[in-house]
């Protein structure tokens, strides 16, 4: 006739790779009947073969058009398939790569995957610094996830071309290509295992300078240009930093002045940030000569921040004040001992080379006009952020209990900042005055009890503080007595024997000595021709590393600050030779208006004179006129007595 009808199918039963089949935008997964196909009339269709999930190549698809008398499936002919002893359908193979038995269905693949390995997989960072074990080279190691289909290099037959590591540093937008020796670090030429790892060396040395740098690996194929991954591939990106610059101390240990108080900070100043998490790396040893005082990092107070360590003698915890001052100590920081394994570091590990070591004196000054301010804290007293204020006095009463004071040096404690915590603690910040030379002087007691006999009357203000501390420290050994039978038994017997007891407990903490204003002046001051070096110092110290996004801050070599200096000292000689000339000329001006004013004063003295001898003739004339008057009404008087005897 003159048309008739047909089904299309595919032959792909088993569809290992789950292929999807799209014909005229409809799912063809089964059979499509076509009827009313007229005869000798072409149609066009659109078939769509779409890959699966996982698979890039599959067998090729036989397509088969036949009559729908033929075919069982055929809903309206299903009944006449059946007496077609001989078939009619027509079949086409629909491959798109190789012919015969090598025809496929091949897709396009992505750029191959490539993946972080071994140490940078799992620091996520990298150091390379003067303990490196390879300073000049770094190990990169990469895992390929598709191994099992192919290798790097097996991949090259194909769309992929080099597998490469790029590096920049941060803060920059352009991304350079590592080298291995004078060739770029490609992964496609290196051995891969049969786990798919492979490794290679990144060339440091004479080709990447000092400084913090992100990393990533690239993989990189035959354009396409399609969307991006199909023609490249790339790794996340890891940040790591080079630095093989040892710190080393900058400038002299602060404050600049060679003497010291005993408690005042000193500050040591580095090139660079050091490791500064607890517990510390390096050693920190004090020896006061003459004593046997010898302190290690554990006995000190010690401050590690940014550039910078800062330790001090803490005058609270037993120190002899009048047997070290005047004395000599010295300083050591590092590694200090033969088996010590620490050291000072930098904060991407490096460490310093040689240890730091100085020498200062302790200041000299005199006791008797020094204060003492330390924190006082008074237990079971009841308070409240409301009423601490009003609780001042009786605080002070128990310092002046405590010290046996008598009432005329009550002005003697000076209490501030107190604070209430958890309603039954009082601390105040509490100076303790030198005794008075103004008259109030009697500054203890000087009665004959006990009390008195031990001189306690010229005790200066560091000494009662030693008294407090003293006291505080006898406290907790009353309780330990009051805890145990054998203890309260002691107890007893002392208190039998006549030992005083406070009735409260109490601590001091936190001493600062405070000189006179002219110790101060005398022996704790910088020199004014070393404030500005000094500040700089102190400035130095506070920066830091302000960010990981940020470039590393590296100091310059001593050969280059000897440059610096060197060229300050030529610009500093003529600054002082313009100095000079300025000031000749200031001179000069200054000279020339100095006589002028003492023209001008020249000129207003004879002025003055000129004045004064006018008034002078002025005066003699008047004295004239008054005489002449006088002697007139001296005449006229005389005649009119004459005229009236008469």
């Amino acid at each position: 006739g003159e048309e008739s009808q047909f089904v299309l199918y595919a032959r792909h039963r088993d569809n290992e790779g789950s292929l999807r089949l799209i014909l005229d935008g409809a799912p063809f997964g089964g059979s499509r009947e076509f009827t009313n196909v007229l005869k000798n009339t072409s149609y066009k269709k659109s078939l769509i073969v779409q890959r699966g999930p996982r698979m890039f190549r599959y067998p090729p698809l036989d397509l088969v058009m036949e009559s729908a008398c033929e075919d069982a499936s055929s809903q309206i002919n299903d009944l006449t398939a059946s007496v077609f002893n001989e078939t009619k359908s027509v079949s086409q193979k629909l491959y798109n790569r190789g012919v015969g038995d090598s025809a496929v269905i091949e897709f396009v693949q992505p750029c191959p995957k490539v993946e972080w390995a071994g140490e940078l997989k799992r620091d996520r960072n990298f150091v390379v610094n003067s303990n490196s074990d390879n300073k000049d080279n770094l190990l990169v190691t990469v895992f390929n996830p598709n191994h099992g289909e192919a290798s790097f290099q097996n991949m090259t037959k194909y769309r992929l071309k080099k597998v490469l590591l790029s590096y920049r540093k941060v803060g920059d937008l352009h991304w350079s290509i590592a080298r291995s020796n004078t060739m770029e670090l490609d992964f496609t030429g290196a051995e891969e295992s049969s786990y798919g790892y492979t490794s290679m060396k990144w060339k440091l040395a004479n080709f990447v300078s000092e400084g913090t740098y992100e990393i990533k690996i690239e993989t990189k194929c035959d354009q396409l240009g399609g969307p991006p991954d199909i023609d490249m591939f790339g790794t996340s990106i890891i940040s790591g930093v080079i630095d093989l610059t040892l710190p080393e101390q900058y400038g002299q240990a602060l404050p600049l002045h060679d003497t010291v108080l005993l408690g005042e900070e000193l500050v040591v100043v580095f090139t660079e940030p050091l490791r500064c998490e607890k517990p510390f790396t390096f050693d920190l040893q004090i020896i006061i000569e003459g004593t046997n005082y010898r302190f290690d990092r554990e006995e000190l107070q010690v401050v590690c921040e940014g550039r910078k360590v800062g330790f001090q003698i803490d005058p609270t915890v037993g120190i002899d004040v009048e047997q070290v001052i005047g004395k000599t100590f010295t300083v050591e920081i590092g590694k200090v001992g033969v088996d010590s394994l620490s050291n000072i570091f930098d904060a991407n590990g490096n460490s310093i080379e040689n240890n730091v070591k100085f020498s200062k004196t302790l200041a000299n000054i005199n006791l008797d006009e020094a204060s003492s301010l330390f924190k006082f804290t008074l237990e079971d007293i009841e308070c409240s952020d409301d009423t601490v204020g009003a609780l001042a006095d009786e605080v002070k009463d128990k310092i002046m209990k405590l010290l046996e004071l008598d009432t005329s040096d009550t002005s003697r404690i000076v209490l501030s900042s107190m604070i209430c915590e958890n309603g039954d603690t009082v601390i105040t910040t509490t100076t303790l005055l030198p005794p008075s030379t103004d008259g109030g002087g009697r500054s203890l007691r000087t009665t004959s009890s006990s009390s008195a006999a031990v001189g306690t009357e010229r005790l200066h203000s560091i000494n009662l503080f030693t008294k407090l501390r003293d006291l505080s420290q006898e406290e907790p050994r009353v309780w330990n007595l009051l805890s145990t039978p054998e203890g309260r038994r002691v107890f007893a017997e002392e208190e039998n024997s006549g030992n005083d007891r406070n009735g409260f407990i109490f601590h001091v903490s936190d001493l600062k000595i405070i000189p006179s204003v002219s110790d101060t002046k005398a022996m704790l001051t910088t020199g004014s021709d070393r404030l500005d070096e000094e500040e700089e110092l102190y400035k130095f110290a506070s920066s830091r590393k302000v960010g990981g996004d940020q470039p590393k801050e590296m100091i310059t070599k001593k050969t280059d600050r000897r440059a610096i200096v060197h060229e300050i000292e030529m610009h500093e000689d003529a600054m002082i030779e313009g100095m000079q000339k300025n000031f000749a000329l200031e001179l000069k001006e200054g000279r020339r208006r100095e006589e002028q004013i003492i023209n001008e004063m020249r000129m207003q003295e004879e002025q003055g004179r000129q004045r004064e001898e006018e008034m002078m003739g002025e005066m003699k004339m008047l004295h004239i006129e008054l005489l002449v008057v006088t002697l007139a009404c001296i005449g006229i008087s005389l005649a009119a007595l004459m005229h009236l005897k008469k």
